[in-house]
C-alpha cells in the first residue's frame, strides 16, 4: 500500500465534521463513518496524539474547542504525518483567527486551499508556513496596475459628475430668477399668459373618439314608464354602472374622475405596514448523537432570542420573559442588557436606561444552552433494527415522538445510507424514495402530531452490509421550543405602557446523527 494521508479534517469535540479535505478517492459515506467513529476512540485519560483501527490511523491535535485530524492508512510514516500535522496546526490560526465552529465555516475555503498547498495526492509538499501564505496571497503586479487605472477612471467620472451637477444647479438658479421677474407683470399680462396656456392645453388635448352606437344608446334617456336598458351582456360591469347612472338622471351626482379613482386603487393595492412596534424571534437548535443500538449519547440544545425595534417610539422597551423552569438551561444576556434585572425578574432591558435599542436592526439579546439534556427533551427518537442474511441486508427504521401532541414536527427527513437501490416493503407514514446520486434512502413525513406519533419503514437492500446503513441523518422543524421560554409582555421602560409586539418560536435540527 502507498503511504498517504487520506483526509485532513477539522471537527468539533463532539465529532461533528466542519471541514474535511480528501486526497484520495473516497465516498462521502465512508468519510462520514470514519469521522463519526473518531470521538469514540479517544481516551481522554491518556496523553497521545494518534489512535489506530484495523484499517486507518487517526493523527490528531486539540485546538481549543476543535480537533485537527489527519486520517492515514496504517502503512503511512507517522513521523512525516506528525510533521504535516504540526505545519497544519500553524496554518489554521493564520487563516481562521476564531477557532470555533462559526469561524471555521466562515473561512472554510481558505482552509481547504491551505491544505491543498501542503499536500498533493496524499503526500506532503516541501513547503513551509511563509511559502504557503505567499502562494495564497496571490499578489499580481498586473492586477494592482489594473486596479489603479480603474480607480483613476472612477475618480475622474466622479469629478465630471460633480461639475455637471454644479452646471445644472446654476441653470436652475437662473431660471428661478427669470420666473420671479414674470411674477411682477400686470394683471393684463397675466391674463394674456393664462390665455396662452389655455390655448396650449386645447391644442394638446386629444380629440374625442367617435362614440359607438352602444355609447349613444347609453346616454339617451329612456321613455317614462320603460325599464332600464343595460346594454349587451358582453360589456364590463363598470359600463353597466355608468348606464344605470345615466338612465336614473342623477343631477349633480357625477362619478369621481378617473385620476382620483386610480389613486384610491393604488392605496388599496399597497398593504398596510405592520402594526407591531417590536418583533421578537425565539429560535432553538439541537445537536443529537445516538448510538447504533438507540442509546442517546448526547443532546445539546442551543437557543437565542432576537429583538427588532420597528418603531422609534418603542426603542426604550423592556421585555418580560417566562422560562420553562428547567435548571439545566444556562442563560446569558447581551452585554448591553441589565443583568441584575434579568437575574431578579427575568426582564430584558437596556443596561443604561437613558439609552435606547437600535431601530430596524435585529439584535440577539439572550442566549441559552443545555449541554447534557436527557431523553425526555428529545423531540423525536429514531431507532434502526438492521440484520443481514446472505449477501443482502434488511432494516426496520422506527420513529417515536412523545411531544408530538403539544409540539408537532414538520418536514421530517430521515436519510439512510444505502449503496444499492432497496426494495421497500412497508411505509407506515409519509413516503420514501431512493436517491441514486447521493446513494441515500430518504424517508419523508410532512407532519408528525398526536395522531401519528409512531411510525416505521421496512426495506431490504441487496449486496449490502447492515453496518453500511449508518450514519443515519435526521432533520425536522417545529413551531415551539424545548426550553419552554416565552415572551410574556413588552412595555415601555419609561411609562410602563404596553407596546404592540409580535413573537415567533422556531425549533430546528443543527445536526442529528445515528452512528
Amino acid at each position: 500500500k502507498k503511504m498517504v494521508v487520506l483526509s485532513a479534517c477539522l471537527t468539533a469535540k463532539t465529532g461533528k465534521p466542519l471541514v474535511a479535505r480528501q486526497f484520495v478517492e473516497m465516498s462521502r459515506i465512508r468519510i462520514e463513518g470514519l469521522l463519526a467513529a473518531f470521538p469514540k476512540l479517544i481516551n481522554t485519560g491518556k496523553q497521545h496524539t494518534y489512535v489506530e483501527t484495523d484499517s486507518v490511523r487517526y493523527v490528531y491535535q486539540p485546538m481549543e474547542s476543535l480537533y485537527l485530524l489527519l486520517i492515514t492508512n496504517k502503512s503511512s510514516n507517522i513521523m512525516e504525518d506528525l510533521e504535516t500535522l504540526r505545519l497544519l496546526a500553524k496554518l489554521v490560526p493564520e487563516f481562521c483567527p476564531a477557532l470555533d465552529e462559526d469561524g471555521v465555516r466562515e473561512h472554510s475555503f481558505d482552509l481547504i486551499l491551505a491544505f491543498d498547498e501542503v499536500m498533493a495526492m496524499g503526500h506532503r509538499e516541501n513547503v513551509n508556513l511563509q511559502q504557503v501564505k505567499t502562494a495564497l496571497e496571490m499578489e499580481s503586479h498586473e492586477e494592482k496596475l489594473h486596479n489603479m487605472i480603474r480607480q483613476s477612471k472612477m475618480n475622474e467620472a466622479k469629478e465630471e459628475a460633480k461639475r455637471r451637477a454644479h452646471t445644472i444647479d446654476a441653470q436652475k438658479a437662473s431660471r428661478s430668477k427669470a420666473g420671479m421677474g414674470m411674477s411682477g407683470m400686470s394683471g393684463g399680462g397675466m391674463g394674456s399668459a393664462a390665455g396662452m396656456f389655455e390655448d396650449e392645453r386645447k391644442v394638446n388635448m386629444p380629440r374625442p373618439e367617435p362614440e359607438s352606437d352602444y355609447g349613444s344608446m347609453r346616454k339617451a334617456a329612456p321613455p317614462k314608464g320603460k325599464g332600464m336598458v343595460l346594454g349587451s351582456k358582453s360589456k364590463q360591469s363598470n359600463d353597466v354602472l355608468k348606464a344605470i347612472q345615466a338612465e336614473d338622471a342623477l343631477a349633480g351626482l357625477s362619478a369621481p374622475p378617473p385620476a382620483s379613482k386610480s389613486r384610491d386603487e393604488r392605496k388599496q393595492s399597497h398593504p398596510a405596514a405592520s402594526n407591531e412596534s417590536v418583533s421578537l424571534k425565539v429560535e432553538e437548535k439541537i445537536v443529537v448523537r445516538v448510538a447504533q443500538d438507540g442509546t442517546l449519547e448526547g443532546l445539546e440544545v442551543k437557543g437565542e432570542l432576537k429583538m427588532t425595534v420597528n418603531d422609534p417610539e418603542s426603542a426604550y422597551t423592556r421585555v418580560q420573559v417566562k422560562t420553562g423552569g428547567d435548571a439545566g438551561f444556562q442563560f446569558k444576556t447581551h452585554p448591553n442588557i441589565n443583568r441584575g434585572l434579568w437575574t431578579e425578574e427575568t426582564v430584558l432591558a437596556h443596561r443604561d436606561q437613558a439609552k435606547s435599542f437600535p431601530v430596524g436592526t435585529e439584535l440577539g439579546v439572550l442566549k441559552w444552552r443545555h449541554a447534557n439534556a436527557s431523553q425526555a427533551l428529545l423531540p423525536l427518537s429514531v431507532t434502526c433494527w438492521a440484520s443481514g442474511k446472505g449477501n443482502s441486508a434488511s432494516a426496520t427504521i422506527e420513529y417515536e415522538s412523545e411531544m408530538a401532541a403539544h409540539l408537532p414536527l414538520s418536514f421530517v427527513r430521515i436519510s439512510i445510507p444505502c449503496g444499492t437501490a432497496p426494495k421497500i416493503s412497508d411505509v407506515g407514514e409519509g413516503e420514501a424514495r431512493y436517491n441514486s446520486k447521493l446513494e441515500v434512502l430518504e424517508w419523508r413525513i410532512e407532519l408528525i402530531e398526536g395522531s401519528n406519533k409512531n411510525g416505521s419503514i421496512e426495506f431490504t437492500a441487496p449486496d449490502t452490509d447492515p453496518s453500511s446503513f449508518f450514519p443515519i441523518q435526521v432533520s425536522f422543524t417545529a413551531s415551539g421550543t424545548l426550553s419552554g421560554l416565552e415572551v410574556a409582555t413588552v412595555a415601555d421602560a419609561r411609562s410602563s405602557k404596553p407596546v404592540a409586539y409580535a413573537a415567533s418560536y422556531a425549533l430546528e435540527v443543527e445536526d442529528y446523527q445515528i452512528a
